[in-house]
């Protein structure tokens, strides 16, 4: 009875087929789901070429499993590793449309529970189950025979991977160019391949790593000299977190979502600027280090000293505040950290998951501020907006906008309620940063004080069915390159600095900015001269006292209007900043104004 029901074993070989048939049908559904919107099947050539693709891919995987199923030992542990992994990946790629590339690998590995419980649900649960679990353990439980012994069937190995290779061959030579094609036009696409692209960025990573441990720090700037001011400066930086430019009320977004910012005198925000990347691994980083986006490698960041080293070392103290899940990604290794969350400050640290709101930042602030002396640069490194538990970012009291979506599944949420529980978000940002210069203002008397805040990068919230972020930059939405940047600065400040504030607010409204400026506008504010400096990058550069100037080139300015007071003068030196016609005829009208007055003025001066 025992040998009827005895089944026999298969080759190995078999396993390898069923895991590479497992891949290309529902263990990619998300590949097969953008692939099928990417092919026009309005011939019989697009119809035989989609009925390619799973040939492709079925060899493409018998190629990739071959050499790992192949040993014994190594065969289930990693079969059923791969499996799961994927169908986490799937989750993720089905529900938020995200795509797994080297950025998005690296938050994995550098995630921490906190921010693993804000995705925990029972969709994710379930899909592991359906795709991930069951599957594995399907392939795990196959009975195989050693795969060794006879000569044919040592042979098979071989022959299995000439076969694929030969029908690869067979299939780029009929549809070369459609591929071809297909790969150009949507480099995306490659990123959506399960497990090829889990495999490929995790590999990339670890090489990363392990060539970041091999390397010594390199320093920069050693040759940095601060010229001091008047009086000491004090600078709070806010590092904002997924916050997105479009849902500014000060960039003109029609909700107020900165009910305090808008009252607050002398705040400047920024209309056009662009993040360095999609994620905070790559985001804060890039900032903070003197590489420009295009030059931004993730092992030289970590490797090269950034500019707060560079104040540090000039004398400058510099403080970082964590509020972060991620952390500052290596930022602030080399200066004092504060992680607030482990304070669990009362009313601030509520969250089942140990997350504290933002207001947690400002936590004695002030006596921390006290204890400096001299030249002083706080950064506050924001928890911000991140989701996709938005409603746990902010207290009741910042709750401004209703229905909101008060779950972690929020593509099942309306747009209305996610764009609600985004929105107060922002509005709670806007709570800290008002506290923030209420806050400086308290010490305006003793020092000269600022407030920046800009944000790591954006968000995506359903539109063109992506949400989150984390997207490659090359086809990124604005929704996640456009940040908001805003700027505060007291009277004595901007007086002892220099700085032409109307001349900021001009720029500010009509240039183009990026995370490039974040380096160089910190050296420039506080008087850092160095080799490593770039003025060209400096924010404020242009619109010191005696340098303001158009942005396309020298300002001319005649001899008559030269002698006109400095407001009219600068008037006439704004004028280039200005792109719509409109606005340009207005303010050219408001500068001949200008104009005559002065003239009348001087006339009379001199008595007649």
């Amino acid at each position: 009875m025992r040998q009827c029901l005895r089944f026999p074993r298969p080759h190995p070989i078999i396993l390898v087929w069923a895991a590479a048939f497992f891949f290309t049908t529902i263990g990619n559904i998300a590949l097969w789901k953008t692939l099928w919107g990417l092919i026009d099947l309005n011939s019989l050539r697009s119809v035989l070429f989609l009925a390619s693709l799973p040939l492709v891919l079925f060899c493409l995987f018998n190629l990739m499993l071959t050499p790992l199923l192949a040993l014994p030992f190594l065969r289930r542990p990693l079969l059923v590793l791969l499996v799961v992994v994927s169908a986490a990946c799937s989750y993720f790629m089905l529900h938020y449309n995200v795509l797994i590339d080297r950025s998005m690998v690296q938050n994995v590995f550098e995630t921490n529970q906190a921010e693993l419980n804000a995705y925990l649900s029972l969709p994710l649960l379930l899909t592991l189950l359906a795709l991930g679990v069951l599957p594995a353990a399907g392939l795990a439980l196959v009975r195989t025979t050693s795969g060794a012994g006879s000569i044919r069937s040592l042979l098979v190995w071989p022959v299995s991977v000439l076969a694929s290779l030969l029908v690869l061959l067979a299939i780029g030579f009929a549809f070369y160019k459609d591929y071809s094609s297909l790969l150009r036009n949507n480099r995306h696409i490659r990123d959506q391949v399960l497990p090829l692209n889990v495999v490929r960025h995790t590999h990339g990573y670890l090489k990363g790593l392990y060539s970041t441990r091999q390397q010594p720090l390199r320093a920069i700037g050693m040759d940095a000299q601060r010229a001091p001011g008047p009086r000491p400066k004090l600078v709070i930086l806010v590092v904002g977190e997924t916050a997105r430019s479009q849902n500014f009320q000060l960039n003109g977004y029609p909700r107020a979502t900165n009910p305090r910012l808008s009252r607050k005198e002398g705040v400047i925000s920024f209309n056009d600027v662009s993040s360095c990347g999609t994620a905070t691994a790559i985001s804060v980083p890039c900032m903070f280090s003197k590489m420009t986006r295009g030059q931004y490698d993730d092992v030289r960041a970590a490797t090269e000293e950034n500019v707060l080293d560079i104040l540090q070392r000039t004398g400058i103290s510099v403080l970082w505040r964590n509020n972060n899940n991620g952390g500052c990604k290596g930022v602030c290794e080399r200066v004092p950290t504060e992680d607030m969350p482990a304070l669990k400050v009362a009313g601030q640290c509520v969250n089942a998951d140990g997350t504290c709101y933002d207001g947690v930042l400002l936590h004695q602030l002030g006596a921390r501020i006290d204890a400096i002396n001299g030249d002083a640069l706080i950064v506050l490194h924001q928890l911000g907006s991140h989701g996709p538990t938005y409603f746990e970012r902010y207290p009741a009291a910042s709750r401004a906008f209703s229905p909101t979506c008060d779950s972690n599944q929020i593509q099942h949420c309306s747009n209305e309620a996610l764009v609600n529980t985004y929105d107060n978000t922002l509005v709670h940002t806007d709570h800290l940063l008002g506290k923030a210069i209420d806050l400086l203002q308290g010490y305006a008397d003793q020092r000269d004080v600022a407030l920046i805040y800009v944000s790591d990068h954006g968000e995506s919230l359903g539109e063109r069915g992506m949400y989150l972020h984390g997207t490659p930059y090359f086809i990124a939405p604005r929704e996640q390159t456009q940040v908001p940047m805003v700027m505060w600065f007291s009277t004595e400040f901007s007086h002892n600095a220099g700085l032409d504030l109307a001349c900021m607010r001009g720029n500010a409204l009509h240039r183009a900015y990026s995370h490039d400026n974040v380096f160089h506008s910190l050296l420039g504010l506080f008087g850092v001269s160095s080799t490593v400096y770039q003025r060209d990058l400096d924010v404020f550069a242009g619109c010191r006292t005696g340098t303001a100037q158009r942005t396309t080139g020298p300002a001319v300015v005649s001899a008559p209007v030269a002698a006109l007071p400095a407001r009219t003068r600068r008037c006439w030196a704004r004028l280039s900043l200005v792109r719509s016609p409109q606005l340009r005829r207005r303010d050219a009208l408001g500068c001949w104004r200008g104009v005559a007055f002065g003239w009348v003025r001087g006339t009379a001066g001199r008595g007649g």
